[in-house]
């Protein structure tokens, strides 16, 4: 799996004005709610008056000759009689109050394509396979009351569904998310639920990331120690708790089955020749060192690999695919391929031997011929290979597609040569990167808000119209090493997946993203009556800390209309019985203020805090120096001519403009602690970083790396003591805060009310 440097993004909080989330992209919108809010947009719809109403008379109407669309019948007729408490029962003759489902002849329908004809007497859904009658029933669901998502009977909407018809198919074949069950492994049920969410929203391909250095999760009859050690590992990161867990052959038929009913295919990704330390710690042999090896418990990408020199990697590699293949009915199997390190190739007699043997020029083409060799044995099995774009290194497999997941140059390149993409470039479709700017969940970094998911374009302008046609469609990713458990999952991914679905479904000309926005507010309901996790945008106007010289008023907007505010200033999370926001709130002297937003039938949003703290000038302040330079590690700031100088008031980003990488700062000043006691600090930055007091260093975090926390702690006497803080960033994200826990009082930022310029 791609490993990115981790990125926190914060936003400025000094001076008179809030910190502003991404969400106020969502501003423009219109106050009016469609009354007809389907999810991908439909091709084209045309709305007429009156509505169909499902009653007790109401059938489900299907031509008995088509198994595959009584099955879907069968289903149709589940939900809603579930929901309605009407029989509903399935006929095969329609009449009066029915719902249609019909197999028609119609070219222009294609695989996926449908028609959606509802009068104030009948539905019907005509398509020409039983895929397009599966998607003419997911919009249909959405045309009715949210309730109709609930599992057990309600009583109190009217079941209309509003007079309309629709014609719509998918702009792309692959509508693809994926799902890293390797760092983090989901139950059976967990990943059905993953699938029930994709099929709501018409995605069709569920990548399936099975293997990983930190556990091997599908069953291989002739390798058991691939599921007795592989799929165990001791801890996660450091926190001693044991993690691991498998999927039955029984377990992988079942889920296959459970997608292909809601038109899903399921590609399985087996990470080759990188990404194996959890098989090796089973099979040592296969490596070039001979281990021994234990499953992996840290995050990033680890040096050993499979050997390529070594004849038994390929013979178990081959038995594990006979296995596999043979469990996925699909055309595609995913080989990972992606970061491979080639220290221990360089160093293995073996690789040189065979890179001598074949002469091959470097260990790049050592991999190449890796992936071709696989591809032989996919290929001889009547399946594709796909892999991340690293596969072009060397020499690209004459059959493979590749997955564009750094950028989109990869894509572009492989579809320039004649070979089909999948568009997955991180930007854009990196699902484990943070969604807000504040107030959410541990995530991997980088910063992904709807708003970016939605605006993307799976085509690149450079490529002809012939060589377009190798764009597949597009995937997004979720990698878990941040996210421990299925709810979290389901909260990174959901909304987002909602956005892309209509990226890979609808045409480009009919994408609007205000539109979009009013469609997905009754969606919460739906999702809500799921029980399926999902972020709800947060307030506009909060977040951060702010600075104040005086007493202020904070005003607080919805990035969405039709959304309630609930705020405390006690520090407190708001709840539904907490103040509701209607004006500009009154900040007086230091307050912590917590703010959510709720729709109608959604769960709240997330609370967004701001720290309002007071300093007085004459009395509170630091010295600050701003320096321009690429570090990978902090210099000798005192001997270097800073680019700027002055006066702030808190040890952190939001107070001293920068331009965004390649910096140094270094703050100066005076502490005044307020007792005799044990002190803590804890210097987190991204990237490094010192804090030195009374002119000794006291905390080191140097060196490039993501956001890190170091904690050190000592005794101090009360009163006055130096502090200086140095700093670097070089790219990516960046970071730096420092927070102080003592005598009386627990962890929090350093209050700039105890530094002064003195």
């Amino acid at each position: 799996m791609p490993i990115m440097k981790a990125i926190r993004f914060l936003l400025p909080v000094i001076g008179l004005c809030l910190a502003v989330s991404p969400d106020s992209t969502l501003l423009s919108m219109q106050k009016n709610e469609p009354a007809i809010a389907v999810i991908p947009k439909p091709l084209s719809m045309k709305k007429e008056s009156g509505t169909f109403n499902v009653s007790r008379t109401t059938v489900v109407a299907v031509d008995e000759g088509v198994p595959e669309l009584r099955r879907l019948a069968d289903d149709l007729s589940l939900r809603l009689r579930t929901a309605t408490g009407f029989p509903v029962p399935v006929v095969s003759k329609s009449g009066s109050n029915a719902i249609r489902l019909a197999i028609v002849s119609d070219s222009e329908l294609g695989d996926e394509g449908y028609r959606l004809s509802v009068s104030k007497k009948a539905v019907v859904i005509e398509a020409g396979k039983p895929a397009g009658v599966f998607y003419g029933v997911q919009t249909l669901l959405q045309l009715l009351p949210p309730d109709v998502e609930k599992s057990a009977v309600t009583a109190g909407p009217t079941w209309s569904i509003p007079c309309v018809r629709i014609e719509d198919k998918p702009r792309f074949p692959w509508r693809g998310m994926h799902l890293d069950v390797g760092r983090h492994f989901f139950s059976k049920d967990s990943v059905k639920r993953y699938i029930d969410m994709m099929a709501s929203y018409k995605m069709n391909t569920f990548h399936w990331h099975l293997t990983e250095d930190q556990g091997w999760r599908i069953e291989i009859k002739k390798y058991p120690r691939l599921t007795s050690v592989s799929a165990w590992r001791r801890e996660s990161n450091g926190d001693g708790i044991p993690h691991g867990g498998f999927y039955s052959r029984d377990e992988v038929r079942e889920v296959v089955q459970y997608a292909k009913d809601r038109f899903i295919t399921v590609v399985p990704e087996i990470e080759m020749p990188g990404h194996s330390q959890a098989a090796l710690a089973g099979y040592p042999e296969l490596s070039c060192s001979g281990g021994p090896f234990k499953v992996g418990t840290d995050w990033g990408v680890i040096n050993d690999v499979f050997c390529a020199g070594n004849e038994k990697t390929f013979k178990f590699l081959e038995d594990v695919i006979d296995e596999v293949t043979g469990l996925f009915p699909g055309a595609f199997l995913h080989i990972g391929g992606d970061e491979c390190p080639k220290l221990r190739w360089s160093n293995c007699k073996r690789c040189q031997d065979r890179i001598a043997g074949l002469g091959l020029k470097n260990e790049d083409e050592l991999q190449s011929y890796f992936i071709k060799r696989i591809e032989g044995m996919l290929n001889a099995r009547g399946k594709r290979l796909v892999g991340w774009d690293e596969i072009l290194e060397g020499g690209l497999a004459p059959n493979a597609t590749v997955m564009s997941w750094r950028g989109i140059k990869g894509g572009i390149e492989a579809a320039k040569s004649g070979h089909d993409v999948v568009m997955t470039p991180t930007s854009y479709c990196y699902f484990d990167y943070y969604q807000g700017a504040v107030g959410e969940p541990a995530a991997m970094g980088g910063f992904l808000p709807i708003d970016s998911v939605y605006a993307y374009e799976p085509v690149p302008d450079v490529l002809t119209a012939e060589e377009a046609h190798h764009i597949l469609g597009a995937q997004g990713n979720v990698w878990t090493e941040w996210i421990p458990d299925y709810r979290h999952a389901e909260y990174m991914a959901t909304t987002r997946m909602m956005a892309l679905s209509e990226v890979v479904w609808s045409a480009k000309s009919r994408r609007n993203f205000e539109d979009f926005l009013r469609r997905i507010i009754p969606h919460y309901q739906r999702l809500s009556n799921r029980d399926i996790n999902y972020r709800v945008p947060t307030p506009l106007g909060v977040g951060g800390r702010k600075i104040i010289l005086r007493d202020t008023v904070a005003a607080i907007t919805s990035p969405v209309p039709g959304a309630t505010i609930y705020y405390t200033l006690d520090g407190s999370d708001p709840t539904p019985g907490s103040a509701i926001y209607s004006s500009p709130i009154a900040i007086n002297g230091d307050r912590v203020l917590k703010a959510s937003l709720q729709f109608p039938g959604s769960r709240m949003s997330n609370p967004i805090t701001t720290a309002f703290l007071t300093v007085d000038p004459a009395l509170n302040g630091l010295r600050f120096e701003y320096f321009e330079g690429g570090w990978d590690f902090l210099p000798d700031l005192r001997i270097i001519t800073p680019v700027k100088t002055g006066v702030t008031y808190d040890i952190g980003l939001g107070g001293v403009p920068t331009r965004g990488r390649n910096y140094g700062l270094v703050f100066k000043g005076t502490m005044t602690l307020p007792a005799d006691g044990e002190y803590t600090f804890f210097l987190l930055s991204d990237d490094g970083s010192k804090l030195f007091i009374d002119g000794k260093e006291f905390i080191n975090n140097d060196g490039l790396h993501g956001s890190v926390e170091v904690s050190s702690k000592a005794s101090f006497a009360r009163g006055m003591h130096s502090i200086e803080v140095r700093y670097f960033q070089r790219g990516g994200g960046q970071d730096l805060g420092i927070s102080i826990e003592g005598p009386g009082f627990a962890k929090q930022l350093l209050p700039p009310r105890l530094l002064s310029l003195q």
